[in-house]
């Protein structure tokens, strides 16, 4: 049960300039297993969900959002919600749009322009959206709970986008953080190309050739479970600092202090 927001001041009117986080760590919710790891309780990260996952969260989460077309979100009916269009009309939590729709009080447009001009245009998935905005508002952390992106379908097209994020994310200094255990974006497979990938006889290993996905759809509707890559069970996602060998300073130290005008 939730009551229309009246417009004006109140709804998403409030939500609609930077900086939409309220806090330097941002965690991204889908709906595959690793959601079970959320912060569901620190404060200091703000969770901006997919609606997909609300069935599953623990608490409300501080933002939603949903980039698709009208044609897509005002379909009623959804697996998770069979009157999901309703629920926007009266939903009480911001949730990013492609604009702001009047009939739907808390949604707020994306700002693509502005990420249009700052960003590469290579954008297939929500999440990418996302962690390219945190990046304009000096998040520091970005976690990846329920967003796996492994299924060989729509996601097999969409995950190169998200690792790109992420790894520009990474290299502006930010912190990745995904559950290692259901981690399949970017410790997958765990094997060094070239170093490990092949065997005596010039063969790709068995855990190299594996398909990066967890789940196959087959043809008369069902999935079929497929194995995982194997990951280091107390492996993250961090790039390791370690000293260098020749004791010369990092690379990413030496770029870091040359956009900043500092001496080497």
């Amino acid at each position: 049960m939730g009551l229309t927001l009246a417009r004006g001041h109140v709804g998403g009117a409030v939500h609609r300039r930077s900086p939409y986080f309220k806090t330097k760590k941002v965690g991204l919710l889908g709906n595959t297993a690793s959601l079970e790891c959320a912060p569901w309780t620190d404060p200091a990260w703000t969770l901006a969900a997919h609606p997909c996952c609300r069935p599953r969260c623990r608490r409300e989460p501080d933002w939603y959002f949903d980039l698709h077309r009208p044609e897509l979100f005002r379909q009623e009916s959804r697996t998770w919600n069979p009157k999901y269009y309703t629920w926007l009309k009266t939903l009480q939590t911001p949730v990013f749009m492609q604009k702001n729709y009047p009939e739907i009080p808390m949604s707020v447009a994306y700002p693509l322009d502005r990420i249009l001009a700052e960003y590469r245009r290579y954008f297939t998935n929500q999440c990418a959206f996302m962690i390219a905005l945190a990046m304009t508002e000096g998040v520091t952390h970005i976690g990846l709970f329920g967003c796996q992106y492994a299924h060989e379908t729509e996601h097999g097209v969409q995950r190169d986008s998200l690792t790109y994020w992420l790894g520009r994310f990474e290299q502006a200094g930010g912190t990745v953080v995904i559950p290692p255990t259901y981690n399949t974006l970017l410790c997958s497979p765990p094997l060094l190309y070239g170093y490990e990938s092949h065997d005596a006889h010039g063969k790709l290993v068995p855990r190299y050739r594996a398909l990066p996905v967890i789940e196959k759809a087959k043809a008369d509707g069902t999935k079929e479970r497929l194995r995982m890559y194997d990951v280091q069970p107390n492996g993250d996602c961090a790039v390791p600092r370690r000293p260098l060998p020749t004791g010369e300073t990092p690379a990413e130290d030496r770029w870091a202090r040359a956009l900043a005008g500092v001496g080497a």
